[in-house]
């Protein structure tokens, strides 16, 4: 008794127990074909309109310009002239027309009269709105018009002429040299004279180096020596170089 009024505790009577819902029945259209319809194509269901529509024809279309007015065509009449006179019959076989007869077109010569050369210009609009073209804009063709275009200019004429007369007379400038300093035969006695003026120039030298100090402490002076050496050694050998050439010349 005491078990049926306290049962024991259990987990499973804790667990709520689901509620089953009961649907409603699906919604069914009246309209809605049988399981035997339902097999057959789709224009024998039970829709709104006709079942079957028949394609259209193509020569039922609109066609282009179908429905643009149309001018009334134009019938030709043809107009026969009859003439009062008859004329007279072609003359058969070769036939020449005299020569007086034949006429030729004269043109006569009317003189135009001459205004003032108008600028060129261009034409902007319809109305007659013109522009006329600047002489420095670019737009003229200027230089190709010049009388001298395609010439040769004066100032590199100029340049040209002065470059060669400078190279001419380099030339002879270079020749005179040349000649100038070509080889000759000297004589004994210029030959005398010159070691004559080379010793008496040595002389000279000699007599600046000895009287020189004999201390030498400043840069002037050891300058001043060098220079005296270098210059009498020069002449030395220039002396013993003519003397030789002269020996050589008299044994000849």
């Amino acid at each position: 008794m005491a078990d049926e009024l306290y049962p024991l505790e259990s987990i499973h009577n804790f667990i709520e127990k689901t509620v089953i819902i009961e649907k409603p029945e699906r919604y069914v259209s009246k309209f809605r074909p049988t399981i035997l319809e339902e097999r057959k194509p789709i224009h024998f269901m039970k829709t709104m309109g006709p079942t079957k529509l028949e394609a259209p024809f193509p020569n039922n279309y609109l066609k282009k310009h179908s429905k643009e007015p149309k001018l009334p065509e134009i019938k030709q009449v043809k107009t026969h002239y009859i003439c009062s006179t008859k004329k007279p019959s072609v003359p058969t076989g070769p036939f020449l027309p005299p020569v007086s007869i034949i006429s030729t077109p004269t043109k006569r010569k009317t003189a135009i009269p001459k205004g003032p050369k108008q600028p060129p210009s261009v034409v902007d609009s319809n109305k007659g709105h013109k522009e006329c073209y600047n002489r420095n804009s670019g737009l003229l063709p200027v230089y190709i018009r010049k009388k001298d275009y395609g010439e040769v200019p004066n100032y590199l004429l100029r340049r040209k002429a002065k470059h060669e007369k400078a190279l001419e007379e380099y030339n002879i400038n270079l020749k005179k040299q040349q000649e100038h300093e070509t080889m000759k035969y000297l004589s004994d006695k210029e030959c005398q004279s010159i070691v004559e003026d080379l010793k008496q120039k040595y002389n000279e030298l000699n007599a600046e180096y000895l009287r020189l100090p004999f201390v030498i402490d400043t840069m002037s002076t050891r300058d001043r020596k060098t220079r005296l050496e270098v210059e009498m050694k020069q002449l030395e050998d220039d002396i013993k170089l003519l003397n030789r050439l002269e020996s050589i010349c008299k044994n000849k």
